[in-house]
Protein backbone atom coordinates (compact mmCIF):
# COMPACT_ATOMS: atom_id res chain seq x y z
CA UNK A 1 0.00 0.00 0.00
CA UNK A 2 1.49 3.38 -0.77
CA UNK A 3 2.02 6.14 1.71
CA UNK A 4 -0.74 9.20 1.26
CA UNK A 5 1.32 12.14 -0.57
CA UNK A 6 1.62 15.08 1.43
CA UNK A 7 2.64 19.09 0.44
CA UNK A 8 6.34 19.42 1.45
CA UNK A 9 6.47 21.69 4.42
CA UNK A 10 8.02 25.70 4.11
CA UNK A 11 9.41 25.17 6.75
CA UNK A 12 12.72 23.43 6.62
CA UNK A 13 15.18 24.42 9.37
CA UNK A 14 17.80 21.59 8.86
CA UNK A 15 18.30 21.56 5.02
CA UNK A 16 18.40 25.57 5.61
CA UNK A 17 21.56 25.10 7.35
CA UNK A 18 22.84 23.24 3.76
CA UNK A 19 21.44 25.53 1.83
CA UNK A 20 23.61 27.99 3.62
CA UNK A 21 26.86 25.88 2.53
CA UNK A 22 25.72 25.67 -0.50
CA UNK A 23 25.08 29.36 -1.08
CA UNK A 24 28.73 29.81 -0.89
CA UNK A 25 28.71 28.16 -4.41
CA UNK A 26 25.69 29.06 -6.36
CA UNK A 27 24.67 32.53 -5.15
CA UNK A 28 23.96 34.48 -8.20
CA UNK A 29 22.09 37.51 -9.72
CA UNK A 30 18.40 37.47 -10.13
CA UNK A 31 16.97 39.27 -13.41
CA UNK A 32 13.45 39.47 -13.45
CA UNK A 33 11.60 39.91 -16.21
CA UNK A 34 8.34 40.51 -14.11
CA UNK A 35 8.04 39.20 -10.75
CA UNK A 36 6.97 35.70 -10.56
CA UNK A 37 3.80 34.60 -8.69
CA UNK A 38 3.83 31.86 -6.05
CA UNK A 39 1.63 29.47 -8.30
CA UNK A 40 3.14 28.44 -11.73
CA UNK A 41 4.64 26.15 -13.56
CA UNK A 42 7.92 26.92 -13.68
CA UNK A 43 10.46 25.90 -16.80
CA UNK A 44 14.42 26.09 -16.58
CA UNK A 45 17.41 24.61 -18.17
CA UNK A 46 19.36 22.12 -16.15
CA UNK A 47 22.99 23.40 -16.55
CA UNK A 48 24.50 19.75 -16.18
CA UNK A 49 24.17 19.47 -12.19
CA UNK A 50 24.26 23.10 -11.30
CA UNK A 51 20.69 24.53 -12.36
CA UNK A 52 18.64 22.86 -9.46
CA UNK A 53 20.92 23.91 -7.08
CA UNK A 54 21.26 27.33 -8.07
CA UNK A 55 17.55 27.54 -8.40
CA UNK A 56 16.69 26.30 -5.06
CA UNK A 57 19.17 28.83 -3.34
CA UNK A 58 18.12 31.96 -5.63
CA UNK A 59 14.86 31.41 -7.16
CA UNK A 60 12.62 34.18 -5.44
CA UNK A 61 9.36 31.72 -4.99
CA UNK A 62 8.97 28.48 -2.80
CA UNK A 63 9.00 25.57 -5.29
CA UNK A 64 8.54 21.59 -5.70
CA UNK A 65 10.56 20.11 -8.60
CA UNK A 66 10.42 17.04 -10.99
CA UNK A 67 13.75 15.20 -11.07
CA UNK A 68 14.47 11.52 -12.07
CA UNK A 69 12.93 8.52 -9.90
CA UNK A 70 15.97 6.91 -9.65
CA UNK A 71 17.43 9.46 -7.65
CA UNK A 72 14.69 8.67 -5.17
CA UNK A 73 15.76 4.93 -4.67
CA UNK A 74 17.74 2.93 -3.51
CA UNK A 75 21.02 3.04 -3.06
CA UNK A 76 21.71 0.87 -6.35
CA UNK A 77 19.08 2.74 -8.83
CA UNK A 78 21.06 6.36 -7.59
CA UNK A 79 24.38 5.11 -7.68
CA UNK A 80 23.49 3.29 -11.61
CA UNK A 81 21.29 6.60 -12.43
CA UNK A 82 24.72 9.18 -11.19
CA UNK A 83 27.34 6.55 -12.88
CA UNK A 84 25.94 5.69 -16.54
CA UNK A 85 23.16 8.70 -16.99
CA UNK A 86 24.20 11.07 -15.41
CA UNK A 87 28.13 11.13 -15.61
CA UNK A 88 28.91 8.49 -18.78
CA UNK A 89 25.71 9.31 -20.97
CA UNK A 90 25.10 12.98 -20.64
CA UNK A 91 28.19 14.62 -19.03
CA UNK A 92 30.87 12.59 -21.23
CA UNK A 93 32.82 11.31 -18.03
CA UNK A 94 35.13 8.35 -18.10
CA UNK A 95 33.98 5.40 -16.50
CA UNK A 96 36.40 5.69 -13.45
CA UNK A 97 35.49 9.40 -12.69
CA UNK A 98 31.97 8.29 -13.24
CA UNK A 99 32.26 5.07 -10.61
CA UNK A 100 34.19 6.62 -8.06
CA UNK A 101 32.06 10.22 -8.35
CA UNK A 102 28.53 8.47 -8.56
CA UNK A 103 29.44 6.21 -5.65
CA UNK A 104 29.91 9.16 -3.43
CA UNK A 105 27.38 10.99 -4.36
CA UNK A 106 24.77 8.20 -4.36
CA UNK A 107 25.82 7.94 -0.60
CA UNK A 108 23.94 11.25 0.40
CA UNK A 109 21.94 12.20 -3.10
CA UNK A 110 18.47 11.28 -1.43
CA UNK A 111 18.37 13.31 1.38
CA UNK A 112 19.21 16.38 -0.56
CA UNK A 113 16.94 15.67 -3.65
CA UNK A 114 14.03 15.26 -0.71
CA UNK A 115 15.32 18.85 0.80
CA UNK A 116 15.37 20.09 -2.20
CA UNK A 117 11.78 18.96 -2.83
CA UNK A 118 12.09 16.77 -5.78
CA UNK A 119 9.30 14.48 -7.02
CA UNK A 120 10.01 11.53 -8.66
CA UNK A 121 9.08 11.54 -12.47
CA UNK A 122 8.71 8.76 -14.87
CA UNK A 123 8.70 7.60 -18.38
CA UNK A 124 5.86 5.61 -18.73
CA UNK A 125 2.47 5.42 -16.76
CA UNK A 126 2.97 6.76 -13.48
CA UNK A 127 4.12 9.92 -14.82
CA UNK A 128 -0.11 10.81 -14.06
CA UNK A 129 0.85 9.68 -9.88
CA UNK A 130 3.17 12.98 -10.28
CA UNK A 131 0.91 14.79 -12.35
CA UNK A 132 -1.97 14.27 -9.20
CA UNK A 133 0.99 15.27 -6.28
CA UNK A 134 1.68 18.04 -8.46
CA UNK A 135 -2.10 19.67 -8.70
CA UNK A 136 -1.68 19.02 -4.86
CA UNK A 137 0.67 21.38 -4.68
CA UNK A 138 -0.32 24.30 -6.84
CA UNK A 139 -3.47 23.70 -4.54
CA UNK A 140 -1.36 24.62 -1.48
CA UNK A 141 -0.27 28.27 -3.91
CA UNK A 142 3.05 26.59 -4.71
CA UNK A 143 4.86 26.08 -7.99
CA UNK A 144 6.01 23.17 -9.69
CA UNK A 145 9.43 23.33 -10.78
CA UNK A 146 10.28 21.34 -14.42
CA UNK A 147 13.79 20.79 -16.30
CA UNK A 148 12.27 19.74 -19.41
CA UNK A 149 15.12 19.92 -22.12
CA UNK A 150 16.03 16.29 -23.88
CA UNK A 151 19.65 16.07 -22.16
CA UNK A 152 19.72 12.37 -23.50
CA UNK A 153 22.83 13.38 -25.60
CA UNK A 154 24.31 16.05 -23.22
CA UNK A 155 23.85 19.35 -21.60
CA UNK A 156 24.08 22.58 -23.78
CA UNK A 157 23.86 26.42 -23.37
CA UNK A 158 21.51 26.51 -25.60
CA UNK A 159 18.39 23.80 -25.86
CA UNK A 160 17.63 21.04 -28.80
CA UNK A 161 14.51 19.90 -27.30
CA UNK A 162 11.97 20.12 -24.46
CA UNK A 163 9.67 17.12 -23.04
CA UNK A 164 6.21 17.97 -22.62
CA UNK A 165 5.24 16.60 -19.84
CA UNK A 166 4.67 20.46 -17.95
CA UNK A 167 2.25 20.87 -20.48
CA UNK A 168 0.27 17.42 -19.09
CA UNK A 169 0.27 19.17 -15.89
CA UNK A 170 -0.95 22.53 -16.82
CA UNK A 171 -3.63 20.78 -18.65
CA UNK A 172 -4.44 18.57 -16.30
CA UNK A 173 -5.00 21.36 -13.75
CA UNK A 174 -6.91 23.43 -16.19
CA UNK A 175 -9.31 20.83 -16.39
CA UNK A 176 -9.56 20.67 -13.17
CA UNK A 177 -9.58 23.76 -11.67
CA UNK A 178 -10.79 25.90 -14.90
CA UNK A 179 -7.03 28.29 -13.75
CA UNK A 180 -4.68 28.66 -16.90
CA UNK A 181 -1.53 28.52 -15.00
CA UNK A 182 1.09 30.72 -16.24
CA UNK A 183 4.35 29.34 -16.99
CA UNK A 184 7.85 30.96 -15.86
CA UNK A 185 10.78 30.39 -18.64
CA UNK A 186 14.28 30.59 -16.47
CA UNK A 187 17.55 30.26 -17.53
CA UNK A 188 20.51 29.77 -15.59
CA UNK A 189 24.15 30.31 -16.82
CA UNK A 190 26.34 28.96 -14.80
CA UNK A 191 29.66 30.68 -15.88
CA UNK A 192 28.05 34.48 -15.34
CA UNK A 193 26.09 33.49 -12.08
CA UNK A 194 22.91 34.54 -13.74
CA UNK A 195 19.28 33.56 -13.33
CA UNK A 196 17.20 35.25 -16.01
CA UNK A 197 13.10 34.99 -14.82
CA UNK A 198 11.15 35.91 -18.04
CA UNK A 199 7.37 37.00 -18.00
CA UNK A 200 5.02 34.65 -17.90
CA UNK A 201 2.76 32.74 -20.50
CA UNK A 202 -0.63 30.65 -20.72
CA UNK A 203 -1.37 27.14 -22.79
CA UNK A 204 -5.14 28.33 -23.01
CA UNK A 205 -4.21 31.21 -24.54
CA UNK A 206 -1.29 29.60 -27.02
CA UNK A 207 -3.70 26.68 -28.10
CA UNK A 208 -6.54 29.31 -29.09
CA UNK A 209 -3.57 30.71 -31.40
CA UNK A 210 -3.62 27.24 -33.30
CA UNK A 211 -0.40 25.82 -31.12
CA UNK A 212 -0.76 21.67 -31.20
CA UNK A 213 1.31 20.10 -28.12
CA UNK A 214 4.50 19.81 -30.69
CA UNK A 215 4.38 23.77 -31.75
CA UNK A 216 4.12 24.38 -27.90
CA UNK A 217 6.97 22.42 -26.66
CA UNK A 218 8.87 24.23 -29.43
CA UNK A 219 7.68 27.65 -28.20
CA UNK A 220 9.04 26.78 -24.76
CA UNK A 221 11.66 25.89 -25.48
CA UNK A 222 12.35 29.14 -27.47
CA UNK A 223 11.12 30.97 -24.69
CA UNK A 224 13.81 29.23 -22.38
CA UNK A 225 16.33 29.94 -25.81
CA UNK A 226 15.61 33.33 -26.17
CA UNK A 227 16.59 34.31 -22.28
CA UNK A 228 20.01 33.01 -23.08
CA UNK A 229 20.24 34.81 -26.40
CA UNK A 230 19.06 38.22 -24.83
CA UNK A 231 20.54 38.04 -21.69
CA UNK A 232 23.94 36.03 -21.73
CA UNK A 233 24.80 35.84 -24.90
CA UNK A 234 23.90 39.73 -26.02
CA UNK A 235 25.95 41.17 -23.06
Amino acid sequence: MSKEFKVPSRKQPIFKVVKGFFKLFFNCQVIEEETPPEKAIVIANHSAKSGPMALEINYPRFNVKWGAYQMLGGYKSRFRYLRDVLYMQKCGKGKFFATIKGGFEAIFSKRLYKGMKFLPTYPDVRLAKTIKNSMQILDANMSIMVFPENSNTGYFDELIEVFGGFISLAEAYYKKTGIDLPIIPTYYHKKSKKIIIGKASYIQELKKQGLDRNALCEYYKNQINDLYHRHIVAQ
